[in-house]
């Protein structure tokens, strides 16, 4: 990391998200199919003393929705934390696009009602053009259930959840990052080894799909001071820690119609930009996604400009030694088993979610962050950045780009989203399969 990042205190975030992934024929947009399978999302904050972490916690009182942060500690566990249990029911991931984590666009098909279709001009279920995709700003199509919600599911879903973060050290910057310190985990993205049966044993296989060249992790923040009742509410609680005065960070409710605020800053993490599973000849190379925006309230592709600071890229991250690291791991689990009679899957399952307990850090070699922002953005030609480009530099983190300044003593309400980005080059018509995982490591610095 460069020196400006000697001071940091990371926290991250790790995600093992159980997913099945499949490109349908004749789609642009991978559509996934079968058991989301969500199982035991784990989530952990590690901060020491510089950076702190709280679960948010949500209270109803007289019909209104106050959010409030847990007890603060230098590490956390989501899936530990009861605000977080829908997570355990969330259902499958289908893409959808953003440029901003308000404005949410979902794929349109055509179908037979369409004149198009009914003169021949065009085939039922073929992908209209995105000026007509189905507009969210109301969340109404994020954190949908498996149990509950199957006919939206189909459409899109996307995840977000809220938490807190406070700096009792000082002000600093907020930023995702390769982290310098193994326990920390660093940023990463990768597809999931599964395990396959083999004579009396399994053999871990890497399976071919799209998941983790799609994937994106989005911070919506603001800084807004809350004035209403919030703060009495917080002093009210069993969480209440006197140090803290204020509370900032104000975020519209789901489907609640409320306007959101011109104050919110949104960064868009986007890990893997170099690898192109479908596009094996442009691996190394980067290449642009114009991600969705509304402009006069129709949705069009963003061109990202260089004065643009809301994107912080990272190279693509892989399994160490090709692997066979993590496949010790599971050989070791094997002796722990009491039911043997397992399938693959569900030996899979018991590895990385209770053996493992998630951590899987140690076992991937982590990308490096493009440097700056502006660099990349003024070296693309066509929509790309060659894989020989010598002027982009590289670093722990992305220098020009952050989430949100911490100012000292003022706990900060994040917001964060996960989603399969429709509009990614390697979201396309190929059938596959893959499960993948998503860790994030957010880092403070004072510049």
């Amino acid at each position: 990391m460069t020196k400006i990042y000697m001071k940091l205190i990371a926290m991250s975030l790790a995600l093992i998200l159980s997913v099945s992934v499949v490109l349908m024929s004749s789609y642009a947009w991978l559509v996934l199919s079968g058991n989301p399978a969500v199982t035991g999302i784990q989530v952990a904050i590690g901060g020491g003393n510089t950076i702190l972490a709280a679960p948010n916690v949500a209270y109803e009182v007289e019909g209104k929705i106050y959010n409030i942060p847990g007890h603060f500690s230098n590490r956390m566990n989501f899936g530990q934390q009861k605000s977080y249990e829908y997570l355990q029911d969330l259902g499958k991931l289908n893409p959808v696009s953003t440029s901003n984590g308000i404005d949410w666009f979902l794929p349109e098909y055509y179908d037979g009602n369409d004149t198009e279709v009914q003169q021949g001009k065009i085939a039922s279920g073929a992908l209209k053009d995105v000026s007509e995709f189905y507009w969210d700003n109301e969340l109404e199509y994020a954190n949908l259930s498996k149990t509950k919600d199957q006919n939206k599911i189909n459409k899109g879903n996307y995840i977000y959840l809220d938490f807190w973060v406070v700096a009792p050290g000082g002000d600093y910057f907020l930023r995702v990052s390769t982290g310098d310190d193994v326990e920390d985990g660093g940023s990463f993205v990768v597809d999931l080894l599964e395990a396959q049966e083999s004579g009396n044993g399994y053999t871990l296989v890497q399976p071919h799909g799209s998941a983790a060249a799609t994937v994106r992790v989005g911070f919506l923040a603001n800084d807004v001071t809350l004035t209403d009742d919030t703060m009495l509410q917080y002093q009210a609680s069993p969480y209440f820690d006197n140090r803290f005065t204020a509370l900032r960070g104000l975020y519209v409710e789901p489907q609640s119609g409320a306007p959101y605020l011109d104050a919110d800053r949104f960064t868009i993490y986007e890990p893997n930009a170099d690898y192109h599973p479908e596009f094996p000849e442009l691996n190394g190379s980067y290449v642009e996604t114009k991600s969705l925006e509304l402009v006069d309230k129709i949705a069009q592709e963003r061109t990202r400009n260089r004065s643009d600071r809301d994107l912080t890229v990272q190279s693509r991250s892989v399994w160490a030694e090709n692997g066979a690291a993590l496949a010790e791991q599971f050989k070791t689990a094997s002796f722990a088993i009491l039911d043997k009679t397992m399938s693959a899957k569900e030996y899979t399952d018991y590895v990385y979610g209770k053996y493992l307990q998630g951590q899987i850090a140690t076992f991937v070699d982590k990308g490096s962050f493009v440097k700056w922002t502006q660099e990349l953005t003024g070296l693309l030609k066509n929509g790309a950045v060659a894989a020989d480009e010598p002027n982009l530099e590289y670093a722990g983190a992305t220098e020009d780009v952050y989430i949100i300044k911490l100012e000292r003593n003022i706990p900060q309400r994040i917001r964060m989203f996960i989603w399969l980005e429709g509009q990614d080059i390697d979201c396309v018509d190929n059938v596959s399969s893959a499960r993948f995982a998503v860790n994030i490591e957010l880092a403070g610095g004072d510049k």
